[in-house]
C-alpha cells in the first residue's frame, strides 16, 4: 500500500468513525462524501474501493435515518 492510499483511508476511516459514534452532522456527512469522491479522483482509491465506501455511507444514511424517524414516532402523541 503506497502513502497516498494509506492516507486517503486513513482520512475516509476516521470520518466513518465518527459517524459510527454517534455524529450525525450533516458537515460530517458531507466532509465523508468528500474525502471519499476526492480520493477517487486523485486515484488514491480504486473503483471497488470508491463503491465500497459510498455503499457504506449509504447504509450509514439509511440507519441514521432509521433512527431519526423512531425518535419522532415515540415522542409523537
Amino acid at each position: 500500500m503506497n502513502r497516498k492510499h494509506e492516507v486517503a483511508l486513513g482520512m475516509i476511516d476516521s470520518r466513518f468513525a465518527l459517524l459510527r459514534n454517534g455524529d450525525s452532522s450533516a458537515q460530517l456527512h458531507a466532509e465523508t462524501s468528500m474525502a471519499i469522491e476526492m480520493a477517487h479522483a486523485l486515484a488514491a482509491i480504486d473503483i471497488d474501493e470508491h463503491r465500497h465506501y459510498v455503499d457504506r455511507l449509504d447504509r450509514m444514511y439509511q440507519v441514521q435515518s432509521e433512527a431519526f424517524l423512531s425518535d419522532i414516532r415515540r415522542s409523537a402523541p
